[in-house]
């Protein structure tokens, strides 16, 4: 295999777009595309960079032939991330189903956010004009009550969980439409 199929191989494999690599290296995405077609070769400091980036090293990248390894064992593999070693059946179902993570992780920021609401609402309703601690219309508008109610541990709490539960649904989110796209692009 030539160097410009090794790069365009890698890229892919990385889950990187020309544009993404040419970003990382610090070269502008036609020269990335050149360096794929073979109609240019990139210098030797961009050999280095590539190799750190695909985990190979630069004697694979640079060599047309395999190399083997003196006990017989063939050495141009790339390096193996964590997610290529798991088992078959659940390495494939991660990287097929990985951005169900993110689902995950906003779902479970609707339960957060339902919990900060539900202790707001509970101490609201317990010192409010009509709850457990005040009796009659005339406290809504007392300054004391709306201190109490904002300043109740309880309700600060379920206000951080309540902004927490945002926070993790907005990142959900965001992670999965990332994964999605990026299993599509593979």
């Amino acid at each position: 295999m030539a160097l410009h199929e090794k790069i365009y191989s890698c890229r892919r494999k990385a889950g990187l777009s020309q544009e993404e690599l040419a970003e990382k290296i610090g070269v502008s995405r036609q020269a990335v595309s050149k360096w794929e077609t073979g109609e240019s070769v990139p210098e030797l400091s961009k050999i280095v960079m590539l190799a750190d980036i695909f985990g190979v090293t630069t004697d694979w990248l640079l060599r047309d032939e395999e190399p083997v390894a003196s006990e017989g064992k063939e050495t141009t593999e790339p390096v193996r991330t964590w997610l290529d070693a798991l088992p078959g059946v659940i390495g494939r179902l991660i990287k097929a189903y990985g951005w169900l993570a993110g689902v995950y992780l906003a779902v479970v920021g609707a339960g957060f956010t339902a919990l900060g609401a539900l202790a707001r609402y509970m101490v609201r309703s317990m010192m409010g004009p009509r709850g457990f601690f005040f009796d009659g219309p005339t406290m809504y508008h007392d300054p004391f009550q709306m201190h109490i109610q904002t300043s109740n541990p309880v309700s600060t709490i379920g206000s951080f969980v309540l902004g927490m539960g945002i926070v993790l649904i907005l990142a959900g989110t965001a992670l999965a439409v990332f994964l999605k796209r990026r299993s599509r692009e593979k």
